[in-house]
């Protein structure tokens, strides 16, 4: 079990909302942790070893007017922690891919990572160049990837995010003040204000974000 998480404005998230949405998440898993943040025009991605408490004390800059992230519970592999990237792409993934290794066979696409969320992003940079609409975007993951997949994934190029899960443990809403939330539970996004919060559960809800460009942030 992991936590996933996310928040689009046109302003930074206040602190003590920031800090409830990251520790909701955070007792979904303590392993690892990653957070995507919008820091002028370019989407930083932080990856760690460490429980996201730590990587949010370590980094104060992700709590951004745009950010996305992943507090990680081990099951299936010790390394690649997440977000993945991949070729301008994001991905945070809640779930395992239990088929991994058949789809990489079928598909003759490339591996370069252990972790077995990779395969969800390499269809989908598949899927998107070949100009196909991201609302079925869940269509063609779920076409060949079983096990639990619940996902947010970035295409900053486009300005899009797109979230998609095959079991419903994925929640998104907004409030009064036009914040948009997702969580991997409702809980969180009741406590914070959301109205109209939405179960994704067999289809792709596609979000605006700005445009920018991935970025690997180092330390």
């Amino acid at each position: 079990m992991c936590g996933i998480f996310g928040y689009i404005s046109d302003h930074r998230l206040d602190n003590d909302s920031f800090k409830f949405l990251i520790n909701h998440a955070r007792q979904r898993g303590r392993d690892s942790s990653g957070i995507v943040s919008l820091i002028e025009k370019s989407y930083d991605v932080r990856r760690a070893d460490w429980d996201i408490r730590e990587l949010v004390k370590r980094y104060p800059d992700v709590r951004s007017s745009v950010f996305f992230g992943h507090s990680r519970l081990i099951t299936n592999g010790l390394s690649d922690n997440q977000p993945v990237t991949r070729n301008g792409l994001i991905l945070v993934h809640n779930g395992i891919v239990v088929n991994d290794e058949n789809v990489w066979d079928k598909t003759k696409l490339k591996r370069s990572l252990q972790i077995d969320s990779e395969i969800i992003i390499a269809m989908a940079e598949d899927y998107i160049e070949k100009g196909n609409d991201l609302t079925l975007l869940h269509e063609h993951i779920f076409s060949e990837c079983k096990g639990v997949i619940s996902c947010a994934l970035a295409v900053p190029a486009k300005g899009k995010l797109v979230l998609f899960s095959n079991n419903g443990s994925l929640y998104q809403g907004s409030n009064q003040k036009n914040e948009i939330f997702f969580s991997s539970e409702s809980y969180p996004l009741v406590e914070l204000g959301c109205r109209n919060v939405t179960q994704i559960i067999g289809q792709s809800i596609v979000l605006d974000i700005p445009t920018g460009i991935e970025k690997l942030a180092s330390d």
